[in-house]
């Protein structure tokens, strides 16, 4: 360790002539240890400085007066509903997904073979089937960038997840995959590639000695991390989180930060989500694979329309509250939403509520009687648990598909009865 030390710090004294030669001296251990040691430093300073120029073109009235001090990440509490019984987690993750859902999809509704609904392409992709996963996938060809099909752009405090399967057989190529934010709305009439965009690459996932893990603004790389475990991903399932406040946007992978720009964004970046099979020479030959989409809201206002909605009309509900198939496990989507409540109930300790679980019509009766009771109480033990809220204070009901707010015969219709319903008592 003491010679590596030693050669770390010729390193960074000599001239680039008198690297190489030194270099060729020491051993193959000191050599691998002077070269990480150089890709550390020379990584923290390309991030401080691209954070700099970032900053002098986006804000160039703006007077350095003093430096930020960094963040800390703070622990969060995740809650997991295991047969009836609130499970807490300590993450490492400060990630929260927002609370109301602007866009969601997993291509159920469509037809395998088809190219999805509710997205646009300017090349070729279909929904497919994977072996060994659930759900439907949408397989994106070389060259093909798609987006979904919004009615307007994302609010300045929004979430974006969505999982990549990086599919990797040792013998074809694998996508450079691609994905930001662009002002674009129809890829299929616009050029984003010259446009202000934000984007993350995503490339040779399979190769130890080639992964790549970069971020730029319009055509331009502006910074790289090396230290993710990209190739560990391979032919597995990756989680991608993205949370936008405002100019500031910081990405997760399977709940790690990753980066954390705070003046990266410009408000027309905002207008639309992208996913880029980007064009190789030559051409990849394992396609993109995307599902479980799900952009949200997460502005505070917006959720606490909510609590408004109780205190004034007396009660309230909604179905951005989520549960896996056929259980009362809540979704981690679903913490934003139910925070709400518990930091209402704590403010106003007069404060009782009734909490009533509602099903689709699928299944039987008696079957979703039961589903909808231990779905109400599943967010009222969430609440008491993670809250200073007394469960003398909360009732829960289940009423199952008696009482449906729309027709079951369509996936929409049934997404809104299943719903939970919060009542001033």
């Amino acid at each position: 360790m003491k010679s590596i030390r030693i050669t770390a710090m010729l390193f960074f004294f000599f001239g680039a002539q008198a690297n190489a030669q030194f270099l060729k001296k020491v051993g193959d251990a000191a050599q691998r240890g002077v070269e990480r040691t150089v890709e550390r430093k020379v990584e923290e300073k390309t991030e401080k400085e691209t954070n700099k120029a970032m900053d002098s073109v986006l804000n160039p009235n703006k007077t350095d007066k003093k430096k930020n001090k960094k963040e800390s990440p703070k622990k969060t509490k995740e809650a997991a509903t295991v047969k009836g019984t609130v499970k807490t987690v300590n993450s490492n993750s400060d990630f929260v997904p927002g609370g109301t859902v602007i866009f969601a999809d997993d291509f159920t509704q469509d037809a395998l073979g088809d190219f999805p609904a509710q997205w646009n392409t300017n090349g070729s992709g279909e929904v497919v089937t994977i072996d060994g996963l659930e759900g439907k996938w949408l397989s994106v060809m070389h060259n093909s960038v798609i987006n979904p099909v919004l009615d307007k752009a994302l609010p300045e405090n929004s979430t974006i997840e969505f999982d990549l399967f990086l599919q990797a057989d040792g013998q074809r190529s694998t996508p450079f995959i691609q994905f930001g934010l662009t002002p674009v709305r129809d890829i299929l009439k616009e050029d984003m590639f010259y446009r202000n965009r934000f984007f993350i690459n995503l490339h040779r996932y399979a190769e130890k000695d080639g992964q790549t893990l970069e971020y730029g603004l319009k055509n331009d790389v502006i910074g790289n991390k090396s230290d993710f475990p990209l190739t560990q991903y391979a032919n597995k399932v990756l989680h991608v989180a993205i949370a936008i406040n405002k100019t500031r946007i910081r990405l997760y992978l399977d709940d790690s930060k990753v980066i954390d720009l705070p003046r990266a964004l410009t408000s027309d970046m905002l207008n639309n989500f992208f996913l880029n099979n980007n064009y190789l020479i030559p051409a990849s030959e394992i396609p993109m694979f995307i599902s479980n989409v799900r952009i949200a809201s997460a502005d505070v206002d917006a959720r606490s329309l909510l609590i408004k909605e109780l205190m004034d009309n007396g009660k309230t509900s909604t179905s951005d509250i989520l549960f896996d198939v056929n259980s009362d496990v809540l979704k981690q989507e679903s913490f934003a939403i139910i925070k709400q409540f518990g930091d209402a109930l704590m403010q106003n300790q007069t404060l009782k509520i009734k909490i009533v679980g509602h099903t689709d019509s699928d299944g039987s009766d008696a079957a979703n009687m039961e589903l909808s009771k231990k779905r109400a109480a599943a967010v009222k033990t969430y609440i008491t648990e993670n809250y200073a809220v007394t469960g003398s204070r909360i009732q829960t009901e289940g009423k199952g598909e008696s009482q449906p707010i729309a027709q079951n015969t369509s996936a929409d219709g049934k997404a809104k009865n299943r719903r939970v319903e919060f009542i001033k008592l």
